[in-house]
């Protein structure tokens, strides 16, 4: 699989990446909100303006990343299904009558068009998944930088949340 999706890389290097920026920069997220909590809302050490302009450019990237992934990752699992689907009916209109004729084309079709969704859609969704791996080690890193406690928690419930 990872030969067809290289053939596009311009859109494997975009979708993968941007999640991985997305998902960095939404990790980031909750230490601004910190900030501006503790330090604007409470002690009145920091600017509003400067915490809070930096809050909507982080939902501004995350946006625009998000965007990018979906785009070029949907693109990519197009692109291969497409690909995929023309070597299937190249393989197939090479074979001879008599091979074809032993064909149960109704399971061949079923089986092709099921087979050719689930790798569409793995393709679609790994670049999230990839991301999402990203956000869950970030966050532990910024809990245990926030609270050591509070992540010795999620170390010990995070095995549950994989089943």
């Amino acid at each position: 699989m990872t030969g067809y999706a290289w053939r596009y890389r311009r859109n494997v290097v975009l979708s993968l990446g941007s999640s991985l920026v997305g998902m960095g920069v939404m990790a980031l997220v909750p230490l601004i909100t910190k900030v501006i909590i503790d330090d604007v809302v409470t002690d009145h050490t920091r600017s509003l303006a400067v915490w809070t302009g930096l809050l909507i450019a982080a939902a501004v990237l995350v946006y625009a990343a998000t965007y990018i992934r979906r785009y070029y990752g949907g693109r990519l699992a197009l692109d291969v299904q497409h690909d995929l689907r023309t070597e299937m009916y190249t393989t197939l209109t090479r074979l001879d009558g008599k091979r074809q004729d032993e064909l149960s084309t109704g399971q061949v079709v079923g089986r092709a068009t099921s087979d050719l969704q689930l790798i569409q859609g793995l393709l679609f969704m790994l670049p999230m998944t990839i991301g999402n791996v990203l956000l869950f080690l970030i966050s532990l890193v910024i809990m245990a930088w926030l609270s050591l406690p509070l992540t010795l928690v999620a170390l010990a419930v995070a095995p549950a949340l994989w089943f």
